[in-house]
């Protein structure tokens, strides 16, 4: 009997290397960090075209609002203003409270000539800063893209009179999806005036245009950091707590006064700049010691407020733009925190700000005023963690904010 023929070899696959189609090239390439991805593009001419097209900048935004990072606002010093901002995944602090941020003065602000981050909106985060000059002061602008490592020049130069003790400046950062152009508004609260004046400064165009005035008091009314989180952005809109009435109506007497009735959520349209009134849910029906915030989970606009001291409870607008659509998300009992907290009642007095819910809904992280920790709470068994950073850092000044490719917000140069 004659022997099988000997096999070649060369295999089938030797002779025919597998070619992946572009469209799962572009798939597998769309979950890469940033950094990954600029060294992918010198492999070959076919994955730099695929890195740069605008559908797949597109494409690596949406994945990576999936697994976002929270901007941690680091003052290292109070008086010389050596503030940082480190962008820190939120996946990592989940799983381990524990963390060591960077010590990496590519993140210091102070030699970006800036004090404070506004906003953060596509990969960009939107950078204040001011110098003093006599009885003024001179205000101005910077976007940086951490991960690209792109900045623009300072723009957008105003004057404050810092002597005028009854005016108060906020701002807000955003993208107007329909002519695909980013947006900062200006908030000027006149208190002796009794009104709030706003400016828009499309960026491009370099020039503050005065808009219809804010029809209601923005919270919180007096002057705070300017990157408090006292603003959220959502489907090409900003979104302010407010007051009905006007400024006279807290005076001195505080929360007193008010009735829920007088809270508004005013939403301003950044393509049409007109804005539109949305009430708070309608389980929000007693007012509280504790002032209650407005905020954005799981792409959703969400209020939350304090329920008779015993709760923290939190309302999830199903449908944007729709009041009937509220439904309640959360209802985080005080007990369930009390563990982690040395006093009880202090809790019952102090302001929570949801900041972000993981992707699946198994942990909410929350700051509040009196911790100088973030708190990690499992929805799942109602547990409490601290975070455990040594740096101090600002909470409420904490901002999500996903890494992109995004590179022509305008004339940008290398940071």
């Amino acid at each position: 009997m004659s022997n099988p023929p000997a096999k070649s070899r060369i295999q089938p696959d030797d002779e025919f290397p597998a070619i992946l189609p572009n469209e799962l090239i572009t798939e597998v390439l769309s979950y890469a960090d940033v950094k990954s991805l600029m060294q992918m593009r010198c492999l070959s001419k076919t994955w730099d075209a695929i890195i740069t097209d605008p559908k797949f900048v597109k494409l690596h935004l949406k994945r990576a609002l999936r697994n976002p990072s929270l901007t941690m606002f680091l003052s290292k010093s109070r008086i010389d203003g050596d503030n940082s901002v480190v962008p820190f995944p939120v996946r990592r602090l989940i799983e381990n409270p524990m963390n060591t941020l960077p010590n990496d003065p590519y993140f210091r602000l102070r030699d970006k000539e800036c004090q404070y981050v506004i906003g953060s909106c596509n990969g960009w985060l939107c950078l204040l800063g001011y110098s003093s000059i006599g009885a003024y002061r001179l205000i101005w602008l910077r976007f940086w893209n951490p991960a690209m490592h792109k900045m623009t020049e300072k723009l957008g130069y105003i004057w404050d009179n810092i002597l005028g003790l009854y005016t108060h400046f906020k701002f807000a950062f955003g993208y107007d999806e329909l002519s695909e152009t980013y947006k900062v508004v200006l908030l000027i609260l006149d208190e002796a005036g009794n009104r709030t004046n706003v400016q828009i400064l499309s960026l491009g165009d370099d020039e503050w245009r005065t808009i219809q005035s804010f029809p209601a008091v923005p919270l919180p009314f007096r002057y705070s950091n300017p990157g408090v989180n006292d603003v959220v952005y959502l489907n090409g809109s900003l979104n302010w707590l407010a007051l009905r009435d006007s400024f006279h109506s807290i005076g001195v007497y505080g929360w007193k006064n008010i009735n829920v009735k007088e809270f508004v959520i005013i939403s301003l349209d950044l393509g049409t700049e007109t804005y539109r009134q949305l009430m708070p849910p309608c389980g929000f029906d007693e007012m509280s010691p504790v002032e209650p915030s407005i905020c954005v989970l799981r792409d959703c606009l969400c209020f939350s407020n304090d329920y008779k001291r015993t709760d923290f409870v939190i309302w999830k607008m199903e449908v944007f733009g729709v009041e009937e659509s509220w439904t309640q998300l959360f209802r985080i009992s005080y007990q369930n925190l009390q563990s982690m907290h040395l006093d009880f009642l202090d809790l019952q007095y102090s302001q929570w700000l949801p900041l972000h819910l993981s992707d699946h809904g198994g942990t909410l992280i929350l700051a509040n005023k009196q911790e100088r920790q973030a708190i990690l709470y499992n929805l799942r068994d109602n547990r409490a963690v601290r975070t455990r950073i040594t740096d101090d850092i600002q909470w409420f000044s904490a901002k999500v904010h996903a890494e992109s490719l995004v590179s022509d917000i305008l004339k940008v140069s290398a940071s």
